[in-house]
């Protein structure tokens, strides 16, 4: 098969040629198909990347990776099914859960990952999002309070060992008791600590980071409804150079103002898009249960506590959340992709496969365009080593 596009880092016309599952050549398009700035314009050819990384999906489609009864059958539905946004990979998300459901959902993954070739490239690991988090209403989001505990590094090999290795992110709050001790370790066992559903005070965001803590978790998200004014786990977050941060922009989460100032705060560099997708996110409008919650599914797909404004969790995928950041923020579309290419690959120490066309590796690819009008990007190709999972 032969892809073209314009190459969303250089803003050259590519030709990309696949042959079983590998990319056999890459080429720039010297022949007469128009000015590169006529491909764009005229919408001659889409744009064309590796794919999009998301490093925070917690399930889609009504499948959850905190569920009991994970299986390979789910976890390869919800690749293909998120494969509509141009996402070719992503890190499976278990949020707050019993010590045992995270242990068995995590040897789930593993395995499916060692059976299965598409499971294998299109999970580039596991985030564990909780249980080590803050009580606190606000900070806590929807996370189940009865399961909220204390760090325990011997839990967190537990987890790692059923794993076999793929945990790449812990968040947690560095407030709890002996926080900053795992964060130490973890680190040391080349584990991302990540801070997120906090209720720290700016002086341990300071510790947490000198402990290792390298990134924020949905920053600005998950926190209580009022700070004080200047002095906050926010502010010091944000304000911090040793930091990236993961940021929802749908529309829903951060005003567009917010999304700017985080932008000029952090710089293109230390910001990763992420979707924050819940396992709700692309079901039909209507009420649906979480566990012992009710959640409204909107007709726009956002998702909220039933009868309130406060959102229960994310509904929508990158291919929104890159166009919504493009818009508010006036970045660039190339630009505004290597927060979700580039970026989330530099913090998880991918190869530059995860960043560009390597001729020998497998093919992944997603080619879109932003047209003129629409919330969301149009992904016309997805595929997954090799494999065209949505569109041509």
């Amino acid at each position: 098969m032969i892809f073209e596009g314009i190459h969303f880092l250089t803003g050259q016309p590519i030709r990309i040629n696949v042959e079983k599952k590998h990319i056999k050549t890459v080429e720039t398009i010297t022949e007469s198909i128009a000015s590169t700035k006529d491909c764009i314009e005229k919408k001659i050819l889409p744009y064309i990347c590796p794919g999009f990384i998301d490093i925070q999906i917690n399930g889609y489609a009504g499948i959850d990776y905190s569920s009991e009864g994970l299986d390979s059958s789910k976890i390869e539905r919800i690749i293909r099914s998120i494969a509509i946004s141009g996402t070719t990979r992503h890190l499976a998300t278990i949020i707050t859960s019993s010590r045992k459901r995270i242990v068995e959902n995590c040897a789930v993954i593993a395995a499916a990952a060692t059976q299965n070739l598409l499971i294998k490239e299109a999970i580039a690991g596991i985030h564990v999002e909780g249980p080590y988090i803050s009580p606190e209403e606000g900070p806590r989001g929807a996370h189940d309070p009865k399961f909220i505990r204390k760090p325990d590094y011997s839990e967190f090999r537990e987890w790692q060992d059923a794993a076999q290795g793929m945990i790449r992110i812990v968040t947690l709050a560095p407030e709890i008791e002996g926080a900053l001790d795992f964060i130490e370790k973890i680190v040391a066992d080349g584990v991302i600590a990540a801070i997120g559903h906090t209720s720290a005070s700016p002086e341990i965001i300071r510790d947490a980071i000198s402990a290792g803590a390298s990134l924020s978790t949905h920053l600005g998200n998950g926190s209580h409804s009022l700070l004080p004014r200047l002095k906050n786990y926010l502010w010091e977050q944000l304000g911090e150079d040793r930091l990236m941060a993961s940021i929802i922009a749908d529309g829903f989460h951060l005003p567009d103002s917010v999304l700017r100032v985080f932008l000029r705060a952090k710089g293109k560099e230390r910001l990763i898009l992420i979707s924050d997708a819940a396992f709700l996110a692309g079901s039909s409008p209507g009420v649906r249960n979480w566990g012992d919650i009710s959640v409204q599914v909107h007709s726009d797909g956002h998702l909220s506590l039933e009868g309130t404004e406060y959102l229960a969790g994310a509904g929508h995928l990158l291919n929104r959340g890159i166009a919504q950041f493009a818009a508010a923020t006036g970045v660039p579309l190339t630009e505004a992709v290597s927060l979700c290419t580039v970026n989330p690959a530099r913090l998880l120490r991918l190869s530059e496969e995860y960043c560009d066309f390597v001729p020998g590796n497998f093919a992944n690819i997603s080619r879109f365009r932003r047209l003129e009008g629409s919330s969301d990007l149009v992904i016309e190709t997805c595929m997954i080593a090799g494999e065209l999972i949505y569109g041509n």
